[in-house]
């Protein structure tokens, strides 16, 4: 969907405009971006930034950019970078798509603050980010490599640390339920090739040394119980 001269409706009921506006989904998440458009005679300032970010604020998840074709002054390149706003000059419209791109990865992947929906995991790290690979470990009774799943972020870093693995190759995330239906789709592979997937979780209290209980989890099971929507199949594409 694609929109020029757009009023955007925020959490209060305030309507904003901006000059484009276009969303679309992709892995069953839904892009949106605001595009403000600027040609002032003289470079952009740190007001017309704060301005720009501040009106949008309240109205959701939205990539905020902002194109100029005289460029920004330095302290509106600082204020764009805290506020997670891009700033494009004319020559880098032809490759928009590809700047959008590289932000659209950090959106749909979590970070060390996201909060799990309500399962945590491990997944793979590389150059700082993660790739959207998660880790796993054979089950203790069947030796089946299973992917795993906790309901505490305590006890993931605690099965991160027993399984010595390295900070920069691994890490902790949590999983909203974007994230956790990737790992569904992942999984429903894993399965076909004989893996699997396990929620591993101590009693509360219970001490240190004592092994994680593991219970392997199917595809079936998790969408049914903990999923909230519809997962596709890969095998419907084979």
């Amino acid at each position: 969907m694609v929109g020029q001269d757009i009023q955007i409706t925020d959490k209060h009921g305030r309507s904003h405009q901006v000059d484009v506006y276009y969303q679309f989904e992709k892995a069953g998440i839904t892009h949106k971006v605001a595009i403000e458009c600027k040609d002032c005679g003289r470079p952009i300032d740190n007001g017309q930034v704060a301005q720009f970010f501040g009106k949008l604020s309240n109205a959701g998840s939205i990539q905020k950019v902002m194109v100029s074709r005289l460029g920004y002054q330095k302290l509106a390149r600082e204020i764009a970078e805290d506020n997670d706003v891009l700033l494009l000059t004319i020559d880098d419209l032809p490759k928009l798509n590809e700047l959008l791109a590289e932000r659209l990865k950090t959106v749909a992947l979590p970070d060390e603050t996201t909060v799990g929906e309500p399962f945590w995991t491990i997944m793979e790290k590389r150059e700082g980010r993660v790739t959207g690979s998660f880790f796993a470990h054979p089950h203790p009774s069947t030796k089946r490599p299973e992917m795993l799943l906790f309901y505490s972020k305590e006890h993931a870093k605690r099965a991160f640390k027993e399984a010595s693995l390295n900070p920069k190759e691994w890490c902790v995330r949590g999983m909203p339920q974007y994230v956790f239906r990737s790992f569904l789709i992942q999984l429903e592979l894993a399965e076909m090739r004989g893996f699997g997937a396990s929620v591993l979780f101590a009693p509360p209290g219970a001490l240190k040394h004592k092994p994680f209980i593991a219970v392997s989890a199917s595809r079936e099971d998790l969408i049914a119980e903990y999923y909230d929507g519809d997962v596709p199949s890969i095998r419907a594409t084979i």
